[in-house]
């Protein structure tokens, strides 16, 4: 019960903290208070119902891999081509590119609870095949995170290259970890609570590597000015007099 409580709890805190990264992108939108209102309101539907939806399913054994075909891999296919598919909207991609880069970044270090994998390997309860690289690259990915954040928002002249390697290395490292999965069976192992990881979890960081990337690569992130509020775009600006 004790682990079922942290998970759902973890889970709720990273999805509530990317909420708030979006909205932060939802505010950087050209002055049109009618069209923001409209997306704040509808993505907290759809964050909340998105965390709900997933918790109740793992709760009732949805994402069993013990059935053909797999449910974690579709599961995280699934939300990754309806993650994709809203690029095409322009309104999202602005929104997109309105959540400062070291947000992006520095919301991965949700990722050290990847090291629930080792754990669960030292209980003898995963394949050791599958629980060390998954949960080690989890755990560098996490820890990185704040680091690599640091050196975009401080303007390093070295960060935009440290930040697509770093991007690269945790998408690699989640790839890796579910075709691992896939292979080894090691889903078999993974049951409720621990199952928000993959089907959640995964997910979620593919995108937001994904989101990361595009701007680093257009060169289209906003670097922070030094006199940049801390509040990230979370008050309006004060119209001039």
């Amino acid at each position: 019960m004790t682990l079922v409580l942290a998970q759902v709890i973890l889970q709720s805190i990273g999805s509530t903290l990317h909420w708030v990264g979006f909205y932060v992108g939802i505010r950087a939108l050209p002055r049109d208070e009618s069209r923001q209102r409209l997306w704040i309101i509808a993505s907290a539907i759809v964050f909340g119902a998105w965390l709900y939806a997933v918790v109740l399913l793992a709760s009732q054994n949805v994402f069993r891999n013990d059935v053909l075909p797999p449910r974690i891999p579709l599961a995280i296919i699934a939300t990754l081509a309806l993650g994709y598919l809203f690029l095409i909207s322009q309104t999202f991609r602005g929104i997109i590119a309105g959540i400062p880069q070291h947000w992006l970044i520095g919301i991965q270090t949700f990722r050290i609870l990847g090291g629930v994998f080792l754990i669960r390997y030292i209980q003898g309860q995963l394949p050791g095949v599958f629980a060390i690289p998954a949960g080690v690259g989890d755990s560098l990915t996490g820890i990185l995170a704040p680091l690599v954040a640091y050196w975009w928002y401080t303007g390093k002249p070295y960060a935009r290259g440290a930040a697509i390697a770093w991007n690269l290395f945790g998408m690699a490292d989640l790839v890796n970890a579910v075709v691992l999965g896939a292979l080894t069976g090691a889903g078999g192992g993974i049951v409720f609570p621990t199952v928000l990881i993959p089907v959640y979890g995964v997910p979620r960081a593919i995108l937001i590597h994904s989101y990361s990337l595009i701007g680093l690569l257009r060169d289209a992130s906003r670097r922070p000015k030094r006199t940049e509020s801390l509040h990230y775009g979370l008050q309006a600006p004060i119209a001039s007099s």
